[in-house]
C-alpha cells in the first residue's frame, strides 16, 4: 500500500464518520409529538371576595382562572340578579376577571353574576359553559330553583333569543313600565332554569332580550303564565307558549312623483304560472301589478274557454293584504285550457293608469300525474282539542285536516316533504289562533305541536302514512 492509497482510505473513513455524527444528530433533536387535546375549560382557581361569600357589599370582584382566557363580548352576555340599574364593569386580562360594581346593593339578598358562555380559554376555545358567581349581603345564600320550557306556539319551534322574567307578584304592571328583578336566557333545547331565587312569588313572562325588557308593544313576541309562580327548593317544570299579539304592520313606501307612471303608461303586471304558463290545480291564479290597484266594474275580468265562451264560477278580487294583487279563483280541471280576458280599462291604479291594451292570458291546468295521493293513519290524538294536521313547508302551512277517527285521505298533493304539526284548535275554526295579555280575560294562545314524523309525497304515486301522536 502507498502513502496515496493510505490516505485515501483516511479521508474516506472522515466523510463515513462525520456523516453518520450528523445522521445520529438530526434523529436527536427532532421534537416528540404532541401530547393529547386540551379539553377542559377553565375553572375557577381563586376569586375576592371567595365564591359564595355571606354577609359582604362589594364594590369589586377579582376572579381568577386556571389558564389564560378569552371573552367574547362578555359584557354582553352577563346577567346579574336580582337586575342592577347600571351594568358592572366587566375587564377581562391573562387569566382574570375584573368586575366592578357602581350600585348599591340591597340589603340581606343573594347576587348571582351569569356569564353564560362568555369565557373560554385562549388555545383551543373550550368553553366555561354556564360559569356563575354568587354571594350573599345577608346571612344566607338563596336557593329557589325555577325551571321550565319555552316553545312558539305557531310553529312549535324553539327561539333562543327569547329570554324568561319575573316581576313581582305584587306589582301587575310592572311587566309595562319596569325592567325586570330576574331573568335568564333559554338553551338551544328551550330550556330556562333560575337559580338562588329567595322564596317568593312572582309573574312569569317572556320577551324579546331588547334595551327596554318591557312589553312596550303588542307586536313583541311574549308568553305568560296564567297564575303567579311560588319560589321553592324544587318548583314543578312550567311551560310557556310564545305569540305575538299583533301582527306588525309593514308601511308601504310611497314612491316620489319621478317614480310614479304618468296618466297613458300601461300597467305591468306578473303571473303566478307555474313553469311555461301551467296553472296549479290547488292556488288560485295571481296577477302581481307594480303599484296598488282597483277594478273598473264596467270591464270585468272574464275567464272562457278556447273558444271565448264566458265560464261560470269564477271569482276575482283585490288581495286585503296586497292590494296590488289581483286573485282569480276557480275549480280547475287537469289539462285544460283556458283563456283569461283583461280589458284594457279593467283594471286602473290611482293615477287612472290602465293597461296597454287588452290582454288575453292563454294557459293550461296541470295534470293529475303531477300531484300524488295519500292516506294518512292517525292514532293517540285527543278528540277532546279539536286537533287539526297542519302540512308545513318553509314555515308556512300549505294545507291543513281536522283529525277525525277516519283515516285522512288527500287526493292531490304537491310532490315534496312536509314537515307535519298538530294543532289544538280550541274554537275549532281550522286555524291557528293567537293570545292576548292586554284587556280582560287575558288569552292563551293555541298550541302548536311539531311532530318528528315527516310525510313525503311522490308524484303520480299513491302514498301512505301511519302516524302515532305521544301525548
Amino acid at each position: 500500500m502507498n502513502k496515496y492509497t493510505f490516505l485515501k482510505i483516511i479521508v474516506f473513513c472522515f466523510f463515513a464518520f462525520s456523516s453518520a455524527v450528523q445522521i445520529t444528530g438530526c434523529a436527536n433533536i427532532v421534537p416528540p409529538s404532541g401530547g393529547p387535546k386540551d379539553s377542559i375549560p377553565p375553572y375557577l382557581i381563586a376569586a375576592k371576595p371567595h365564591d359564595s361569600s355571606l354577609n359582604i357589599q362589594p364594590k369589586e370582584l377579582l376572579i381568577t382562572f386556571n389558564e389564560f382566557i378569552a371573552s367574547s363580548s362578555i359584557q354582553e352576555n352577563l346577567v346579574v340578579s336580582p337586575s342592577l340599574k347600571n351594568v358592572p364593569l366587566v375587564d377581562a386580562r391573562l387569566n382574570m376577571l375584573k368586575v366592578r360594581i357602581i350600585d348599591t346593593l340591597q340589603p340581606n339578598t343573594t347576587y348571582s353574576f351569569e356569564f353564560g358562555n362568555a369565557i373560554k380559554d385562549v388555545n383551543e376555545g373550550n368553553i366555561a359553559t354556564n360559569f356563575t358567581y354568587v354571594f350573599s349581603t345577608g346571612d344566607h345564600l338563596d336557593t329557589g330553583v325555577l325551571k321550565g320550557t319555552v316553545t312558539l306556539a305557531e310553529t312549535g319551534k324553539t327561539d333562543t333569543t327569547l329570554i324568561v322574567i319575573l316581576q313581582p307578584v305584587e306589582k301587575d304592571s310592572a311587566i309595562f313600565k319596569q325592567k325586570p328583578l330576574y331573568y335568564t336566557r333559554i338553551n338551544g333545547k328551550g330550556i330556562f332554569t333560575f337559580h338562588f331565587l329567595p322564596p317568593s312569588t312572582y309573574n312569569l313572562f317572556v320577551l324579546p332580550n331588547d334595551y327596554t325588557k318591557k312589553y312596550d308593544d303588542s307586536t313583541k313576541l311574549f308568553a305568560f303564565v296564567d297564575k303567579p309562580v311560588a319560589i321553592q327548593p324544587n318548583s314543578d317544570s312550567i311551560h310557556l307558549f310564545v305569540f305575538q299579539g299583533a301582527k306588525k304592520v309593514e308601511k308601504k313606501r310611497v314612491p316620489n312623483n319621478k317614480n310614479i307612471n304618468k296618466v297613458g303608461v300601461g300597467l305591468k303586471y306578473s303571473k303566478s304560472f307555474d313553469g311555461n304558463n301551467e296553472q296549479d290545480l290547488l292556488k288560485t291564479l295571481n296577477l302581481t301589478f307594480e303599484t296598488p290597484i282597483h277594478f273598473n266594474d264596467s270591464f270585468p275580468i272574464v275567464l272562457c274557454d278556447t273558444l271565448n265562451n264566458k265560464l261560470v264560477g269564477f271569482t276575482t278580487k283585490i288581495d286585503s293584504l296586497h292590494p296590488e294583487t289581483v286573485i282569480i279563483d276557480y275549480p280547475w280541471t287537469s289539462q285544460t285550457k283556458f283563456h283569461l280576458i283583461l280589458p284594457k280599462a279593467s283594471i286602473k291604479d290611482s293615477l287612472k293608469n290602465t293597461l296597454s291594451k287588452t290582454d288575453t292570458l292563454k294557459f293550461v291546468t296541470k295534470s293529475d300525474a303531477t300531484y300524488g295521493a295519500c292516506m294518512i293513519k292517525i292514532s293517540g290524538y285527543d278528540e277532546k282539542l279539536n286537533q287539526v294536521l297542519q302540512l308545513v313547508q318553509e314555515d308556512k302551512v300549505k294545507f291543513s285536516y281536522p283529525i277525525t277517527n277516519r283515516p285522512i285521505n288527500i287526493k292531490q298533493l304537491p310532490p315534496g316533504e312536509y314537515i307535519l304539526k298538530l294543532l289544538n284548535d280550541t274554537n275549532n275554526n281550522g286555524i291557528w289562533d293567537t293570545g292576548s295579555y292586554y284587556g280582560k280575560p287575558k288569552k292563551q294562545p293555541e298550541i302548536v305541536k311539531l311532530l318528528s314524523t315527516p310525510l313525503i309525497i311522490k308524484a303520480n304515486w299513491e302514498n301512505e302514512l301511519i302516524l302515532m301522536i305521544n301525548k
